[in-house]
């Protein structure tokens, strides 16, 4: 495991009581999407099952109460999918969060990173 990357990072997970829970997993998702206007090819992007990428944007559409993903069928020709305003909206605030706690966590996320013993 030489040469590993060993820099500490902050990786938050929002949960929403019964309603849900939000984490990093769902927003690269929802970024995959937004990329490839596609939830088939954000699925294969991040190497998992359409139906698995469809049931986590299903359950972001209950948590938020609304759609996070407008899509359009029709296969490859006229089919696809984009972020609504909502989707666009919950990775911007998602970002903001991290990189909010990364800044305020820098001095922290050093220290820690100074107790790691090197390999041998």
């Amino acid at each position: 495991m030489a040469g590993a990357d060993t820099t500490p990072r902050l990786w938050i997970k929002i949960y929403f009581g019964e309603r849900g829970q939000l984490g990093p997993g769902k927003i690269r998702l929802l970024q995959a999407i937004d990329a490839d206007r596609s939830i088939a090819a954000a699925a294969r992007t991040m190497n998992m099952s359409y139906r698995r990428a469809w049931l986590l944007v299903d359950q972001m559409n209950q948590t938020f109460g609304q759609p996070v993903v407008a899509t359009r069928t029709g296969g490859s020709a006229r089919g696809g999918a984009e972020l609504t305003a909502l989707g666009r909206e919950i990775v911007a605030r998602y970002l903001a969060l991290l990189d909010q706690a990364q800044g305020q966590s820098a001095e922290e996320l050093a220290e820690l990173a100074d107790l790691i013993q090197p390999d041998d």
